[in-house]
């Protein structure tokens, strides 16, 4: 555009440099008339390539906040899946060692038995 709006503006200026008519500064008017409106299409143009651009940029921004989104709630599942990984696991112990208490508590009991009745036994020897 830049290239299109030099040349309008060099044939202007030669127009009026080659000759001093009314016919030649109305050819001359006619060019410049015609620069300045290429010059508002180029900046019509330019404005245009800025909005698509901005518009491109919060397209991109939306986009990048979707992902981000997106991964927070997946990050959130995986925190809410393991923490409840979690809790079942130290109930499993909790019962584990509950049950290997019992079981120690049920030994001793029965240890507890058989001397109790080993000392009965050699107290009635």
């Amino acid at each position: 555009m830049n290239h299109k709006l030099s040349i309008l503006m060099a044939a202007s200026v030669f127009a009026l440099a080659a000759c001093n008519s009314p016919e030649a500064e109305q050819h001359a008017d006619d060019a410049g008339a015609s620069a300045r409106a290429a010059g508002e299409q180029a900046a019509a143009a330019a404005r245009s390539t800025g909005d698509a651009a901005v518009e491109g940029g919060r397209a991109a921004v939306a986009g990048t906040r979707d992902a981000f989104d997106t991964a927070a709630a997946r990050t959130d599942e995986a925190t809410d899946d393991l923490q409840q990984s979690y809790e079942e696991g130290k109930a499993r112990a909790a019962d584990n060692i509950a049950e290997g208490a019992d079981n120690v508590s049920a030994e001793m009991r029965q240890e507890r038995a058989e001397a109790e009745a080993e000392a009965a036994r050699e107290g009635n020897d």
